[in-house]
């Protein structure tokens, strides 16, 4: 029974800590948040790989600051984002095992952007 316990105890531990690594904060990240929809803008993501296991996640940054999945990318792809000035874009890589490693927070430029993830 009791290394059924330590067992189950250990399993909370590692669940709590991937938990935790998973939605590790971005540098760049605290504070960012959309703001308002006055100013439309778009950003066009490309994604050069050299092979299929290349993979991004794209979120949008939402009012309150939280990440909101908007695409899995992979290589080969490319597509036009309509976005607003005031709204960040991050960029994460999976990590194998599990979690995500941060690429970046990109913010829309007037008359568009492109931003190339390798």
């Amino acid at each position: 029974m009791k290394k059924l316990v330590n067992t189950l105890a250990l399993g909370l531990v590692l669940t709590i800590a991937s938990t935790a690594i998973a939605a590790a904060k971005c540098p760049g990240e605290a504070g960012k948040r959309s703001k308002n929809g006055d100013v439309s803008t778009s950003i066009k993501f490309r994604v050069i790989g050299e092979n299929d296991e290349t993979q991004f996640k794209v979120y949008w940054l939402d009012y309150n600051g939280h990440r909101v999945l908007y695409k899995h990318a992979f290589a080969g792809d490319t597509w036009t984002q309509q976005t607003f000035m005031t709204h960040p874009w991050l960029i994460t890589a999976p990590v194998p095992g599990g979690g995500e490693d941060c690429i970046g927070v990109y913010m829309p430029k007037r008359g568009g952007r492109t931003i190339t993830l390798r």
